[in-house]
């Protein structure tokens, strides 16, 4: 359970804006006590993935969490549309193998056609 909640907390300041939260809110979102909740930070700022720094507003005193070491943004559900997940020659690809993502026409076929889409989309920009 214990890793469980880390992963939640974990989540809530990964996805937030500036990946920190005060850890009041961060309570209120996990619906937990600041016993538990303490507990956790604090292991997890001995492993140096959270820093705990003193917040102060008014008369009210707390702590400001700070994610220091971001997971990158990149998901599965990202990348489906890649030629490269049913790909037979997977297991030879790879730079200096046989295959390789620089010369492989099915994976400039795929980022051709998911930068088409995207475009029509307007979800980017022409880069041109």
């Amino acid at each position: 359970m214990p890793e469980a909640l880390d992963e939640k907390i974990l989540s809530l300041l990964q996805n937030s804006e500036g990946g920190s939260m005060l850890q009041s809110a961060l309570s209120r979102a996990l619906d937990l006590g600041s016993k538990e909740l303490t507990r956790s930070l604090a292991k997890l700022e001995k492993r140096g993935i959270v820093k705990r720094k003193p917040f102060k507003d008014g008369g009210r005193r707390g702590y400001q969490i700070i994610l220091l070491r971001k997971r990158p943004k990149v998901d599965l559900k990202d990348v489906v549309w890649t030629s490269c997940l049913t790909c037979p020659d997977i297991e030879r690809c790879g730079k200096g193998q046989p295959v390789s993502p620089e010369m492989c026409s099915k994976l400039t076929a795929a980022v051709r056609s998911e930068y088409s889409r995207l475009l029509a989309l307007g979800e980017i920009k022409d880069a041109h």
